[in-house]
């Protein structure tokens, strides 16, 4: 007889913080599996852990994510798990996952509800105790946000550590009992700023006195424009807290915490802050295409429009218009510096080179070659299933003649022997069904659907509408081909290097000034 082939098992745990009782602990979840391997003579490819996270979604456990790895890798028959509810509490996610599996071949088995997916059973019991896990999951939502409302009508604090001037203290024992106290280094801070705003110092101005000082948010960022009007308009620094109600209404009431800011400071505050935030006239019509597209050569941030008015010296004047480091303009010289590019030689250049090198024959190369190779990723695993089907092809044929040879030589009866045949048989044609539909599936994706010629002309059809385009739709032609542009540490735009977009298929396209191509 043909020696029983033992299964390989893959298997999952995971517990929330709030779960570490009854039963739930990763080391109880570990003991029941593997006494279930034991018993079922059932190798352990591996346990997947996933501790203190949650089952509402797939992308935040890693040891989920790695098991779905190795499954399309073939590399266990089954995965088990103590209860549904481990694998995931949300219907749609389970149905993702068991249906990923059972596209390699795998079977899922929950020990406590006792049930396969390989069976029509165990199928149809799969979606009715998913729905119920996910009914668990939506009332476990609910009942956390009704709670969250009451302790908002209440004023209890709801900003955790987030605000500067205030630390949150938990009470391990009696989460009723945490509660918001000043930190007093902070509390200055925030002091200072609001006393300096309304003495008549802008929001940059601020950010950089900050910035200077070494003072940092509660991020541990430095401080910019935005930043320091976020705590300006904190109601949190006069002892209100505020919430969304269930009409999504914003709602404020009186919180638990000590106010920072004394009220008629924070009234002169709020007074300068609406003077200053209607909408000013612009001063500028011009449009920056390459806005947010170049880089900073120190720190990496985007490039926002900037301008200044110079005088002649027959007296009149004209405006010089630059891309300047956004970190700067928003968080002033602490920050970064301006790293000024002048905004026509930049547009200019890149215009040009993206009109020369699009027409360039190595760069429709480059593209085909990128499309081949992604097309070649993506059909890997199909690619792989065919050999694993093949290879149990070749084992189910030898299987078959063994069998013969046992039943010629009678060591099995005719009943035995059609058993098994049956059962070879039925897996055989499973799987060559399986192969015929991945082959096609890979000659399908196989076909080139991208010729050069093809590509050439796509690309050819860019420079009419570069040439033609207005100052919007110029911004709108760079950014879908443009992921962004490195400026060189010598601010030369001749050096810089584009980084195409997906439609360029994230091509990094790289330029020689013009003594470079002298040269050359």
């Amino acid at each position: 007889m043909l020696p029983e082939q033992r299964r390989t098992g893959a298997l999952y745990i995971r517990v929330s913080s709030e779960e570490q009782v009854e039963g739930f602990s990763l080391e109880a979840q570990r003991n029941e599996l593997t006494r279930y391997c034991t018993s079922a003579h059932m190798d352990i490819y591996d346990v997947y852990v996933d501790a203190g996270l949650s089952g509402k979604s797939i992308d935040g456990r890693p040891a989920l994510r790695k098991l779905l790895h190795d499954a399309d890798k073939g590399r266990f028959q089954v995965v088990l798990c103590l209860r549904l509810n481990r694998l995931s509490r949300k219907l749609v996610d389970l149905l993702h996952i068991i249906e990923r599996l059972d596209r390699n071949g795998i079977s899922f088995h929950s020990l406590t509800e006792n049930f396969q997916t390989d069976t029509p059973a165990g199928k149809f019991y799969l979606q009715m105790a998913g729905s119920v896990a996910e009914y668990e999951r939506e009332q476990i939502i609910q009942n956390t946000r009704h709670g969250m409302q009451k302790r908002n009508r209440l004023g209890g604090w709801n900003s955790g550590n987030q605000v500067l001037g205030y630390r949150w203290i938990v009470n391990p024992l009696n989460s009723k009992q945490s509660f918001a106290e000043i930190v007093p280094e902070e509390a200055e801070v925030v002091q200072a700023m609001f006393e300096w705003y309304a003495s008549g110092l802008g929001l940059k101005a601020i950010a950089n006195r900050l910035n200077g000082a070494g003072v940092q948010t509660k991020r541990g960022k430095m401080f910019c424009s935005v930043s320091v009007r976020g705590i300006l308009s904190n109601v949190n620094y006069i002892g209100i807290i505020t919430y969304s109600d269930e009409a999504n209404t914003r709602v404020l009431v009186k919180g638990s915490q000590p106010p920072i800011v004394p009220q008629s400071l924070w009234d002169r505050v709020q007074e300068r802050l609406q003077q200053r935030s209607r909408p000013v006239a612009k001063a500028v019509s011009r449009s920056f295409p390459l806005a947010g597209l170049l880089k900073c050569p120190a720190c990496g941030s985007g490039m926002v429009p900037g301008h200044v008015r110079r005088r002649r010296r027959d007296g009149t004047s004209a405006l010089s218009f630059y891309y300047v480091c956004g970190r700067y303009n928003s968080g002033g010289g602490f920050a970064c510096r301006p790293h000024n590019i002048r905004a026509d030689a930049a547009e200019d250049w890149v215009e040009e080179r993206l009109r020369d090198v699009l027409l360039r024959p190595h760069v429709a190369e480059q593209l085909i070659a990128e499309i081949n190779r992604k097309r070649e990723q993506r059909l890997l695993p199909s690619r792989q299933r065919l050999k694993e089907i093949d290879n149990r092809l070749a084992f189910l044929k030898k299987s078959r003649l063994h069998c013969y040879e046992m039943f010629e030589d009678g060591q099995l009866d005719s009943a035995e022997f059609k058993a098994r045949m049956d059962s070879v048989r039925e897996e055989a044609v499973l799987l060559e069904d399986e192969r015929r539909q991945t082959a096609r599936t890979v000659e399908k994706q196989s076909d080139p659907h991208h010729s050069e010629t093809s590509i050439r002309d796509a690309l050819e059809r860019f420079r009419p509408l570069l040439r033609s385009a207005s100052g919007p739709q110029k911004k709108r032609l760079f950014q879908s081909l443009i992921d962004r542009i490195a400026i060189p540490a010598n601010r030369n735009i001749a050096e810089a290097t584009i980084y195409g977009t997906a439609a360029l298929h994230g091509l990094e396209l790289q330029f020689k000034s013009a003594k470079e191509s002298q040269q050359a």
